[in-house]
């Protein structure tokens, strides 16, 4: 005698068919942005100083300096690649939450944004930041993507200020989306760069939103979106205040544990 599926049992085998596609979707969407977008500067290094080696081979100094630099890119894209395949091994993505140490993130992407800093004469001031539990590639995703909205929207020489602290109970009970019984780390990143109109502070989140020019600057309007994902991932918040030519704070709310 053969069993049948009740409405309710299909319905529910649905919805669990479509949450795996939906988050697969979401994985893809999310290798392919590393690939286009968090592997490009350390490309670039590579190729900019293989161009300076291959000016100065007669000088011992600059030679040996630009192979570390070489080495050093080579490495970090070796690292983002494995970073990438371990996270697409991961079926259930509570298994990709891990102890993570933020400091190694932005240090890792300061070395990544190094040409990048160096062109803008920029300047990242940051405290020691803490270690929290997340996913690796995803929180350095974020930051990276905040550092280079704060670089590219600039006139004057950029500097990105990083400030981080603990909420107190009564700060969290301010966000209903927030749970009351976890400890949450603020931080926030405040730029001197052209800012925008703060009508628009929700819209900047939306994909393909893009509140100033092609012409004026360069990016396809998806990496704020992405932000937003996964701070959302990692259940926390993210939002964004401004005014036009005055800089913006971009403000991330992260569970500890």
């Amino acid at each position: 005698q053969g069993y049948y599926w009740s409405e309710e049992e299909v319905n529910e085998k649905l919805e669990k068919v479509n949450s795996e596609l939906l988050k697969s979707n979401r994985d893809l969407e999310q290798f392919a942005y590393v690939a286009s977008h968090d592997l490009q500067e350390p490309l670039r290094k590579i190729q900019t100083f293989t161009q300076l080696l291959g000016e100065n081979l007669n000088d011992t100094g600059l030679t040996r300096k630009y192979q570390e630099k070489i080495n050093q890119s080579s490495v970090r894209m070796k690292q983002l690649i494995q970073d990438m395949l371990n996270f697409s091994r991961i079926s259930n993505s509570e298994d990709a939450f891990e102890e993570t140490d933020l400091n190694i993130i932005l240090e890792n992407l300061i070395i990544d944004f190094e040409l990048l800093l160096r062109e803008k004469e920029a300047k990242i001031n940051h405290p020691n930041l803490p270690t929290i539990k997340g996913i690796p590639l995803q929180l350095s995703q974020l930051f990276a993507n905040i550092i280079n909205n704060s670089l590219k929207y600039t006139i004057e020489k950029p500097v990105i200020d990083i400030t981080c602290m603990i909420l107190e109970k009564e700060d969290v009970a301010m966000y209903p989306k927030l749970n009351p019984d976890t400890t949450y780390y603020q931080i926030e990143f405040t730029d001197n760069g052209i800012g925008f109109d703060p009508q628009y502070s929700e819209q900047i989140f939306a994909i393909f939103q893009r509140l100033h020019g092609k012409q004026s600057y360069s990016g396809t309007g998806i990496g704020l979106a992405l932000c937003k994902k996964i701070v959302e991932n990692h259940e926390g918040l993210i939002f964004a205040k401004g005014e036009p030519d005055k800089g913006a704070t971009f403000t991330i709310i992260l569970p500890a544990v």
